[in-house]
């Protein structure tokens, strides 16, 4: 039975761009025309801003024309200084935050035998039980397993040792701090890819030395840890997908990934999504998927270009499907010259997608 987890406020990756400043931090209170951003950058209220809204393995990056609401100095406990950016909720950006603000609330089903792995480094021992204690309390799931490192040099032994799915690093540790293991696990290979969040008191230069060296978000402490769990849950959510059929979409329209998305995830699908060609080959690649989706429109070069190569690829084994909004006769034209599996037309819209993707993998497994 599904059970629905109390939605907190989810934490991405939020990037202010100006004309001679940028702004990696973190942004939280998401509504489709608003979200809060962490910064001592206070631009003066009416100044627009490019905003990056984005979460590793989880958030295809959202671009938004935004504009400074207000801003707010740091307060009580958990409350940071800031600007509020807002923007208009009927663009296509707006409408695409809908549709994220619709998935990381729908129901959550916490799976009982595949799990998710999180490592925790931090030296301090009532946090790294509050810690725990939280996540026990807000997944009520013996799948997620928190394990815990107290310095950087013993979490580069269980990093060496184990898989994880997600690492937790505190910047103030002993001997070595936090920025030098994230360093360290992105000059690996293997680790290279890995999410990472780090956390600490230390404020702005803790977040500008972390961000520089690779983590992938930066929260300030006191952080609130159901906000932090919030975000967890849905990265977990994305993970638990190893029983699944795997279906990538190609398409450079955020609005068009996210819609595609949505309906392939509540049809029971595991979805990867890719932007542009680095994208679309990094993701091929890392988790092999058992159907392929490409857009015909793209800005690097035609979908129906790119599958017919991928056809006479030998690592490609994947059912091939070109999907766009052109007109139906020259769309199963381009999928007949591409050689691929078939074509799915747009505008028959999500009902019709799930039906096709459910007969062509039907019909490859």
């Amino acid at each position: 039975m599904n059970s629905r987890t109390p939605l907190g406020r989810f934490i991405l990756r939020a990037e202010l761009r100006a004309a001679t400043e940028t702004v990696v931090s973190y942004g939280f209170d998401l509504t489709p025309g608003s979200i809060f951003v962490v910064t001592d950058w206070q631009p003066a209220p009416g100044t627009e801003l490019e905003l990056r809204l984005s979460f590793p393995r989880l958030v295809a990056p959202i671009e938004l024309r935004a504009r400074v609401d207000h801003h707010r100095e740091a307060g009580a406990p958990g409350e940071f200084a800031g600007v509020r950016m807002v923007w208009d909720p009927d663009s296509e950006a707006g409408t695409a935050v809908r549709a994220l603000l619709h998935r990381v609330s729908m129901p959550f089903s916490p799976p009982n035998e595949t799990g998710f792995r999180l490592l925790l480094v931090e030296d301090n021992g009532l946090i790294r039980d509050v810690f725990a204690h939280g996540l026990a309390n807000f997944f009520r799931s013996p799948a997620f397993v928190v394990e815990h490192a107290d310095s950087a040099e013993a979490a580069w032994n269980m990093l060496g040792a184990n898989t994880y799915d997600l690492v937790v690093v505190d910047y103030f540790l002993p001997a070595a701090n936090g920025a030098s293991l994230i360093e360290r696990m992105r000059k690996e290979a293997r680790l290279a890819h890995l999410p990472v969040v780090a956390i600490s008191v230390g404020g702005r230069d803790a977040r500008e030395a972390t961000i520089a060296a690779g983590a992938d978000l930066f929260v300030d402490k006191p952080l609130v840890f159901r906000d932090l769990f919030s975000t967890l849950r849905v990265l977990w959510e994305g993970q638990t997908t190893a029983d699944k059929k795997t279906i990538l979409v190609f398409d450079d329209s955020p609005l068009a990934l996210e819609v595609t998305r949505m309906a392939l995830e509540s049809a029971g699908f595991a979805v990867t999504i890719a932007a542009d060609l680095a994208a679309f080959e990094r993701e091929r690649t890392a988790t092999p998927p058992d159907l392929i989706l490409v857009d015909i429109q793209m800005p690097e070069a035609y979908g129906d270009d790119v599958a017919s190569v991928l056809v006479d690829r030998e690592d490609v084994a994947a059912p091939i499907v070109l999907l766009s909004s052109i007109d139906e006769p020259e769309l199963a034209q381009r999928a007949e010259e591409a050689r691929v599996a078939g074509y799915i037309w747009k505008g028959a819209g999500t009902t019709e997608l799930v039906r096709r993707c459910k007969e062509l993998l039907g019909a490859a497994s």
